[in-house]
């Protein structure tokens, strides 16, 4: 029976001020933390055993998903002590996956692709490893794999800091999008104790054997390391989500959402469970609001993640922006970002009556979490 690996330790630096409350794992994309959506997508091909591993934030995670029960899948954990790396990262885990082939994801990636697919070309390859990867039009910030287009075999693994693109232009490559399906094997290429990473040491040298295949999605991909990233990501997911839908909604509104009075709901939107809405909202396009948000009148939300259990307050408008969980947004408030900079709240921030967040250029305006925010900033 295949089983699964999530990593699911690192900082989350990039993202802060957001991780400094939630690990990076937990962050939510469409209103399911990012390796419960991973969770599911194993589950959906079979998957029954899933190991975590986890190392910044441990109890956290370990508390939101337990043992698995409620997402109906056995849940192991692995703890780093000190960074060990991916490979290494994965070594800690070979006790439990030592017997069967197994998927290893990345957990701080959006993804929604079919895993069926994936699994059935490597069982006919009967490679070593298997390795998700998406064309893209500038391959240089990922790492680069080269395809025998033929054989369908991996001749080179090149991280970011090793691709020279010809003539020093980009061109159109397959990247990386950090989904493998491996053999057990794998793990008499990994020294135990030592921080390795799995993509510049270890894949390298089973693609020099031959032994590495790729696999091509049909389907979305997006790292999350950044705000921006974190913004798209959602609504990329939740445009996905939504042409998945048999009933052909234009949103995905819980049927536990309380509209009082008239309110204008722009597609694409995601409304999460319990959330009220007074009269007079117009929300959408591109907006993603979390269970048991209230949302005062006239209030009006577009191009913005609101995390669960934040308050919304009359005539407030938030455009290009993400709200973390239990906010406090007072009346008549302005939260805008641009094309380039969002205006980022952490946790329980609570930003006063008519305040205005307005990024004045290229630079994100954050405030931590706990921050009362009182002044003006454009």
């Amino acid at each position: 029976m295949t089983k699964g690996i999530i990593l699911s330790g690192g900082w989350g630096t990039r993202l802060r001020p957001l991780t400094c409350t939630i690990p990076k794992t937990l962050i939510p994309v469409v209103n399911k933390p990012v390796i419960e959506r991973q969770i599911l997508l194993l589950k959906s091909v079979g998957v029954k055993e899933i190991v975590l591993a986890v190392s910044v934030m441990a109890d956290d995670i370990k508390r939101y998903f337990k043992d698995g029960e409620d997402l109906g899948v056995k849940i192991h954990y692995t703890d780093e002590k000190q960074p060990m790396g991916t490979a290494g990262a994965l070594k800690l885990a070979e006790y439990y996956l030592h017997d069967d082939r197994f998927f290893m994801l990345n957990g701080d990636e959006i993804i929604n692709f079919d895993f069926h697919e994936m699994l059935d070309l490597h069982q006919k390859s009967e490679a070593l490893g298997t390795i998700a990867s998406m064309n893209v039009e500038d391959p240089s910030p990922y790492g680069v794999l080269i395809v025998d287009e033929d054989s369908n075999k991996i001749l080179k693994f090149q991280e970011k800091e090793e691709y020279d693109p010809p003539e020093g232009k980009p061109v159109p490559m397959p990247v990386n999008v950090g989904v493998y399906l491996l053999e057990p094997e794998i793990f008499s290429y990994i020294e135990s104790n030592r921080k390795i990473s799995i993509e510049k040491e270890i894949f390298p040298h089973v693609a020099n054997k031959q032994k590495l295949y790729n696999y091509s999605i049909n389907g979305i991909w997006r790292d999350v390391g950044k705000p921006y990233d974190l913004l798209e990501g959602n609504i990329l997911l939740m445009n996905s989500l939504i042409k998945e839908s048999k009933d052909k909604k234009e949103n995905l509104i819980a049927e536990s959402v309380q509209f009082e009075g008239n309110n204008y709901i722009i597609p694409p939107v995601t409304i999460g469970e319990h959330v009220i809405l007074r009269y007079g909202c117009k929300i959408g396009p591109n907006a993603v609001i979390g269970d048991n948000v209230y949302i005062e009148k006239n209030a009006e939300i577009k191009e913005a993640v609101i995390f669960k259990e934040s308050f919304i307050g009359e005539r407030s408008k938030i455009e290009k922006a993400i709200v973390s969980n239990n906010c406090r947004i007072q009346e008549g408030v302005v939260l805008r970002g641009n094309e380039e900079a969002l205006v980022i709240l952490a946790s329980f921030v609570e930003v006063l009556k008519d305040v205005q967040l307005i990024t004045p250029d290229n630079r994100h305006i954050t405030y931590c979490h706990h921050e009362i925010v009182r002044s003006n900033l454009k």
